[in-house]
Formats: C-alpha cells, structure tokens, sequence
C-alpha cells in the first residue's frame, strides 16, 4: 500500500457555517494535486453542528478523518492531535474559517519544492481588524527579537515536511508556540505571499485575553528575557534609591532642607511597589507554566475518531 502523500490539518471550532463551502473548495484543489492525501479535521470541543457536518462530510469522503475533543482544548493542542494522526509525507495547516484560500496550497508545495522544509503563507493585505493587525505586528517584533530564524512573517497557513512535525516529540513542554519551535529548530523555512480572505461566516474565536495568553507562550517558552529584565529593574532601582537617599542627606546636612514629606513618599512608594508587582507578575509566569509541566496534564482528550 502506498503512503500517503499529503496530510491536510485543520482545527475546528464552532465553524457550521463555514465548514461545507471550505470542504467545496479544498478538496477540489487536493485531487488536482494527483497525489493520495487525507484532510484531518480536529473538532475542539464545538457547540454548534460542527461534528454533525464532519460526520456527513466523512461518510461520504474516506479521505475525511475526524478527531472531536471531548472540549475545547485550544488551537494549538488541536493542530498537535492532528499532527500525531497524520500520515502524510508533507503536512498542510489552514484554519477553517476560510481565510486561508485553500487554491493557494499549489502554491506553497510548489515553493517547498525549491529546497524549502517549512513553507509559511504570508499575507500582504490582512483582512483582520485592526485589533488583529495590531497584534499581529506586536508578535512580529517580539519574534525578531527572541529567534534565532530570520523569520518572523508566519502563519497557521504552511506546509511542513512530516520529518520537522515528528521532531514535535522531543519536546515535552505543554506550553508550545508552534511557529516559534519550528523557526528554533533550525530546518529551511521560506515564506511566499498568499491572499488572505475575510472570514465567511462566523465571529473570530481570538478576544484580547487569549492574544495576551498567546503573547506571554510566545515569550515565556522561547526566551528568559523578561526575567533577565526584572533582574536589571531590581538593578536599576536599587541605584535608583541610593542615588536619591544620597541626594537628600546631601541637601539636609549641607543646605538645611529637610526630605519632601507626604506627597514625595507615597509617589516613590507607589512606584517601587508597581515595580515589584510586575516583576513578581514575570516571575508568576514562569512559575505557573513550570507547575503546569509538572502536572504532567494531557494536552487534549479525544471523545472518538471517525476514519
């Protein structure tokens, strides 16, 4: 039996609208591609009748595979799940709300053929809102900073080689930033522009909490930089203080001025107590993400698999 050649991961959440109009359009492109493929859709714990629609969509379609969560565990985990079922000699990932058009997937094998092990699509006008924009932009810098790759334009839409997705396994952190471990790891990524789609139907499932929770992964699992800051803080402010200590008892025994009262105290109070909180915040970080890897939780549960 041949192996199968391409391995099409696709995270779901509440996506019932979306989910007929992206099968209409994606397999069409794979059958094309004349190679033997699969298309995973990984079902994070959805209300709505995202499964029922996966059900039907593999009953009739055996390329169909369906993996449904017991909850929803997060994009990320998701992505994993479909990551260990995949068999397929070339990975692809899009998201399922159709912003990623899967007619451009000839486009980024087409690319990973020049040499390439990772191929992310890379999108020159954003559909997002600005909200999105903005953060994505903020991710971008944070990422130029803490990489080693020269990367730092990615996205869920890529295609990896199933050699760079089973190097996933020596990793046993629970925490992981996916694009981040893949740039760390040192294998060739290229990036090619694609077209980036408004969504279809639906609301996006990213609020300001989750962006922030992604922000503090991003970080906190790539770099020690933050803790490195709240070490020169603590520095800088113990200078700080002395300094300004020096420069009191200067002005009381020289010129007979005696320190500012109330008001400068609780200023320099207040200061030095918000300085402590957000380092203390850093630090919470760490350690919560470290008590997380102890816990030794499994990063999903599956409910059943359909294929």
């Amino acid at each position: 039996m041949s192996r199968t050649r391409f391995s099409v991961v696709i995270p779901v959440f509440n996506e019932e609208q979306n989910l007929p109009l992206l099968y209409s359009r994606l397999a069409p492109v794979m059958t094309s591609l004349g190679e033997t493929y699969e298309i995973i859709f990984i079902d994070d714990g959805s209300h709505d009748a995202s499964f029922e629609i996966l059900k039907s969509l593999h009953e009739k379609d055996k390329n169909i595979k369906v993996i449904r969560f017991t909850r929803n565990f997060g994009q990320h985990p998701a992505i994993m799940a479909g990551f260990e079922a995949a068999e397929g000699e070339v990975i692809i990932t899009l998201d399922s709300d159709l912003q990623n058009p899967p007619e451009e997937i000839p486009r980024l094998l087409k690319k990973l053929d020049e040499g390439y092990e990772v191929v992310f699509g890379v999108f020159t006008h954003r559909k997002h809102s600005p909200f999105r924009r903005a953060g994505s932009a903020f991710t971008k810098k944070v990422l130029a900073t803490i990489l080693p790759s020269g990367v730092t334009n990615i996205s869920a839409f890529r295609v990896l080689r199933s050699y760079v997705v089973q190097r996933f396994q020596l990793f046993g952190e629970r925490s992981k930033f996916l694009d981040g471990l893949i740039c760390w790891m040192g294998y060739r990524v290229g990036t090619i522009e694609v077209e980036h789609e408004k969504r279809y139907a639906g609301k996006t499932k990213y609020n300001i909490f989750k962006l922030v929770t992604m922000w503090f992964d991003i970080v906190v699992s790539l770099t020690e930089i933050p803790l490195k800051f709240a070490t020169y803080a603590g520095i800088i402010m113990g200078i700080f203080s002395l300094l300004l200590a020096f420069y009191y008892l200067v002005r009381y025994f020289f010129y007979g001025f005696s320190v500012p009262g109330f008001a400068t105290t609780v200023i320099l109070i207040a200061f030095f107590a918000g300085i402590q909180l957000f380092c203390l915040g850093i630090l919470g970080e760490y350690v919560g993400r470290m008590n997380k890897e102890v816990k030794r939780k499994p990063e999903f549960i599956v409910r059943e698999k359909l294929g």
